[in-house]
Order: structure tokens, then sequence, then C-alpha cells
């Protein structure tokens, strides 16, 4: 592999695929920016570039496939591009993503934020490449303060990934774009304490941290002055912001957001129920419009015994409560949830549970996922593990009764009155694409001109692939 040339007329190029969650592309975005105020050019992933990155996943087995059918992708498309792997499958493993063929460099969660000084030290007068003492990608100085290596000397293609510390700080630069995307996400939390039998989590991003309010409040003025006019906050555990900082609670931050000018809309990503309090409902409800009626609860299991041998803080009827609240509270909201099939030792009548709690459940919507055993966690211990053939029966029977709930639920919708923003897309006929506040995806007629702006729409009429046809009944002021 030729050395990276960051010095040549033509900028180097650069492209990224994002595997994973909300957080992932909240980095992502912190990565390309950096990159481009370096002089880097950011290209499609379908585009020629010189440097492919790899921002991974690791929740299931399947994510980890995914990245490596990714990763062999990026070298198929440009064999003599440099391949980076970033990101939470790096973070837990990255001797196995390092021994994929064609990685030219592996850094873990908190390294990948100084993706470029990684970048610059791959092509720093090393005529083959790879030419300099394994280990040492480039000369960066010493590893942030608190950051303990995992290796000192990495075997090729050069590795750093650090483990967390005890008491780690807040990681993360402003970032004022948001390529590709219409509407923005925000990184404010991260981490987390929790320790589910199931999870991986806690290894790949560390414990739990919050962004300091002062820089939440900065960062969505940046963002809104940019002229996004949503924006996602999100976190792994994105309930317990501020837990630990003596800053308050989430419901104190979204009164400070709703209170400071910033975006017209915002909107929460995956949040734990037992976050869900009467201030936190009272916050959102003061909010209107400016809060978008989408709520998405972790379950993982209807039937308490379960609940328990997953470690999780509640049990069935707790949640049942939380969600039926916010039922009651926002009665067009998308309310969802995320279920495990398959945990070790889940047996007919408990997978029965599950089935009969989500059925009667205002649940609108819910996400799937067969047990998947991850080393490091509990649950990768447990016995017995449930036959292949049982996970997936019952995954099939969940998801049909997803399917029949999401259209219970949009049925309920139609003629209904919803305000939409106008994303910077067209769908196949043409039309302009939209989300509204409850997760639909509308198709509005007009010009250019309707693109990030909020629009009142009719709900006419569900096409076969889910986006609803519209009337456009309003149009609020361009920003």
């Amino acid at each position: 592999m030729p050395p990276l040339d960051t010095n040549r007329a033509m900028p180097t190029t650069v492209a990224f695929r994002t595997i994973g969650c909300k957080l992932n592309q909240c980095e992502t975005a912190q990565m390309q920016e950096a990159l481009a105020a370096s002089g880097y050019r950011l290209v499609e992933w379908d585009d020629a570039a010189d440097v492919r990155v790899v921002n991974s996943c690791t929740v299931t087995a399947k994510s980890d496939r995914t990245c490596r059918r990714e990763i062999r992708l990026a070298k198929r498309l440009d064999p003599d591009c440099v391949v980076a792997v970033t990101g939470c499958y790096a973070q837990v493993d990255p001797d196995a993503v390092a021994a994929i063929p064609g990685v030219d460099l592996v850094l873990g969660n908190i390294e990948k934020l100084r993706l470029g000084d990684y970048l610059a030290g791959l092509g720093a007068g090393r005529a083959d490449g790879f030419g300099a003492e394994r280990g040492a990608v480039g000369d960066l100085g010493e590893e942030p303060a608190l950051l303990t290596p995992l290796r000192s000397a990495p075997p090729s293609p050069p590795i750093s990934v650090s483990t967390y510390p005890s008491h780690p700080i807040f990681e993360g630069e402003f970032i004022s774009h948001f390529y590709g995307y219409t509407r923005a996400f925000l990184k404010i939390q991260t981490g987390c304490d929790s320790h589910c039998s199931y999870c991986v989590i806690p290894l790949a991003r560390g414990p739990a941290r919050s962004m300091p309010r002062a820089e939440v409040l900065e960062q969505v003025r940046l963002l809104a002055a940019r002229g996004f006019r949503e924006v996602v906050l999100t976190g792994i555990n994105l309930g317990s912001w501020g837990r630990g900082t003596g800053e308050g609670t989430l419901a104190d931050l979204l009164a400070h957001l709703a209170k400071n000018g910033g975006p017209p809309r915002y909107r929460l990503s995956s949040i734990e129920p037992l976050e869900i309090d009467s201030l936190l409902l009272d916050t959102l409800e003061s909010m209107g419009e400016r809060a978008a009626h989408h709520f998405h609860l972790p379950l993982q299991s209807g039937a308490d015994s379960v609940l328990r041998r997953m470690k999780r803080p509640y049990g069935a009827a707790d949640y049942l409560g939380i969600i039926t609240r916010l039922a009651q509270r926002f009665p067009d909201s998308a309310l969802g949830a995320d279920v495990i099939v398959g945990f070790p030792g889940e047996t007919d009548e408990e997978f029965e549970e599950t089935y009969t709690f989500m059925e009667h459940s205002p649940l609108t919507y819910f996400h799937v996922f067969s047990y998947s055993d991850r080393p490091g966690t509990a649950a990768s211990a447990m016995t017995p593990k449930v036959r292949p053939d049982a996970v997936h029966a019952r995954s099939l029977r969940l998801r049909e009764l997803g399917e029949r709930k999401n259209a219970a639920f949009r049925e309920r919708l139609s003629g209904s009155q919803q305000r939409a923003l106008v994303l910077r897309e067209r769908g196949d006929d043409g039309r302009l694409v939209g989300l509204t506040g409850n997760y639909m995806e509308v198709l509005v007629a007009g010009d250019d001109s309707l693109m990030n702006r909020f629009v009142r729409v009719r709900l006419d009429r569900l096409l076969p692939h889910g986006r609803w046809e519209t009337t456009l009944v309003g149009l609020e002021e361009a920003a």
C-alpha cells in the first residue's frame, strides 16, 4: 500500500460507513467535520476514495458479521485505499478486526475522535506505508491522560485501543454539520453503568458520562444556526444525563433547551423505562410540538423471570405502567420497544408471557432481536441455550404481531393532521419525503423550497411501502 500523502495537490478523499446506533452516527459526524477542517474531501461510500472508514458496532453477532462484510467491501471498492476500522467492534475485539485482510488501522472509541492524527501518522515518512516500528502510529505524543493502553506492541496493522478509566470525562468535539442528513443527531451522554447480563456495551463504551449542560446549549445553538430544524438527543443511557455532574436531570435539560431558542423540534432517542418520571412527562407536554411524540423504551422481555436473569431493574408491570402513562398523555405517539427472543433458559411459557404482554400493551411497534452470545457478558455462560429453530419461530411470531400492531396504529392516524419536517429527499415518484413527530414518513408535493421546512399535512392514504399520501394544509414560515 502506498503511503498516505495528505500534502498532495489534490485533497485526500475519505468515505465513511456507519454501522449501528445513533451514537455512531454522531461520532461519524465528528470525524467527518474534523477531517474536512484538515483538508480532506468527503465523498460518498460508492465513490472512489483514498481512505475508507468503517465505524463499527458489536451489539450482536449479526453486527459483527455486517462489519466484517463492509470492511472487505471497502478493499474491493478501492484496493489501494487505507481502511480504518473504528468503534465498538474495534474496541471490544481489536485483534479480530486487525486480522481481517485489508485492514490498515484499528482505533477504539476514544482514539477514533483523533482519526486525523492517526491517518497523518500512517503516511509520515514511510516509503512502504508501514515501515515504522509496530504500534507507533506516527508521532502523536503521549496518550491522553487517564487512558491505559491495552497493549504496548500491537500486531500489524497498527492498533490503538484504550481501556476506560473509572471516571472518564465526556469526550467529543463541537459539530456544526451532519453530512447527508436533514436532521442532526447530538450525543449528550455515553456509557452505561447498568451491566445487564446480556450486554457488551459497558465494555465497548465505558462508564456513564454526560456532556455538560453549557456545552449542550452551545452545540444546539450551533446546529440551529446551521439550519438544522430537528435535533435528536441521543445517548447509550440518555435518561441518565446529568447524573454525577450536579446539573439536574434530562427533564431539567429539556426545559433549558425549550427556553433558549434552538431548533423547532427535539426528538429523544431510546430511553430506559425507569427514567420516564412525572417531571419528564410534564416537561415534554409543556414543550408541545417542539417535542416529537415518539418514545422508544427497551423492554427486552415481558416475563419477570427472564427480566431478573437479564438483570433488568424493573418488572413487566412497571414497564406497562410507564408505557400506558405515555400513551395516555400523548395519544398520537409512536411507542416502541426492543425485545430479545431466545435468552438462555427462556421456556415456551416465558415466551408466551412476553407475547401476551406485548399483544395487550399500547406499544405501536417493536424491534425483535434473536439472543446473541457476547463474550465477556454474564449471559454467555448461562444455560441452557434455546434451540435456533425455536428462536426463529418465536421471532417470526413476534414480528408478525408487531406488524399487526403497527398497522392498527397507522389506521388510527388516517385522516389526522400532522406536523412534518420536509427532508432533503424525494421518493421514487418525485414527491418530497417528510417525517412527522410520531415518525410517519409522508409524501408531499412541492418544489425544493419546501425542503427543511415544517408543514402541516393530512394523512390521506397509506401506500404499500409504508409512506403516506398527504394533502398539504399548512406551511410554517422558513427559518
